[in-house]
């Protein structure tokens, strides 16, 4: 499914030697709303270097305090240059250490990317509308989801999803229609989440106002979205801490002068 871009101005932002920016990988084919995710972005205390990838845009290099892969429209499996390319980067930050978290296709390319191309499949239908994620006990030992509560209300919106039994994919929550619906890369600091917990209730609204004629297709009224729309804060601490534990703790203290 699709979330939000960024938005922000593609001009990468002059370095502070002492801090490293965070990376935002924008894989959306055409610029979408803010999300509140974006919002966030906005306020962190290192700068965010935005490249759009279906531009052919990409970093110079790997040297980041954190990253963030964004959903799109593509599937981790097209055959496109850009898909191609993201793939070689995402094992490059990968082997640098830095700590990445992607969401719904952005979840999918870091599993192919860094655990196989057979991890991602296309589900027979697709999960979409409200529904419910259950914590799994790996959760309980995660910086990401330790604090949850073990049920947290989302928004469903894939037609591929991530592979629950492969060693190195360590399952975080789950639902009665997709076994993976967070997870953890067992090698890394690196994490993925299914759904869209990026929109607050307004956003989801905008969402929907956009793509009413696409959600119809595939049975949902944007009427019947917008009565029911929900936060989904439980779900949006996944990247509230992630952001904690890419970002705050690492970012250095200006010398006092």
């Amino acid at each position: 499914g699709k979330p939000a871009s960024s938005g922000g101005s593609r001009q990468r932002p002059i370095r502070n030697e002492r801090v490293k920016p965070f990376l935002y990988l924008d894989n959306w084919h055409e610029p979408q709303p803010e999300t509140r995710f974006d919002m966030r972005l906005r306020e962190l205390p290192v700068p965010v270097e935005t490249v759009r990838t279906n531009d052919g845009e990409f970093p110079p290099g790997t040297d980041y305090c954190g990253a963030y892969v964004s959903p799109s429209f593509d599937g981790a499996y097209d055959d496109l240059d850009w898909i191609r390319r993201e793939h070689e980067l995402l094992r490059e930050l990968a082997a640098a250490g830095v700590p990445m978290i992607g969401l719904c296709f952005g979840s999918q390319i870091l599993a192919s990317a860094l655990v196989g191309r057979d991890q991602v499949s296309v589900r027979d239908r697709k999960e979409a509308g409200y529904g419910e994620i259950r914590l799994t006990a790996a959760a309980r030992k995660d910086p990401l989801t330790s604090s949850l509560p073990e049920r947290m209300p989302v928004f469903h919106w894939h037609g591929d999803e991530v592979g629950s039994e492969h060693p190195d994919v360590i399952v975080l929550a789950e639902s009665d229609d997709c076994a993976n619906q967070a997870w953890r890369w067992a090698k890394g600091q690196i994490w993925g989440i299914q759904p869209h917990p990026e929109f607050d209730a307004a956003g989801l609204i905008d969402w929907f106002d956009r793509y009413d004629e696409m959600f119809e297709r595939h049975g949902l009224l944007r009427d019947d979205l917008v009565k029911d729309a929900c936060g989904c804060d439980d779900a949006f601490n996944m990247l509230e801490n992630f952001l904690e534990f890419a970002v705050m703790r690492r970012t250095l203290q200006r010398p006092q002068s």
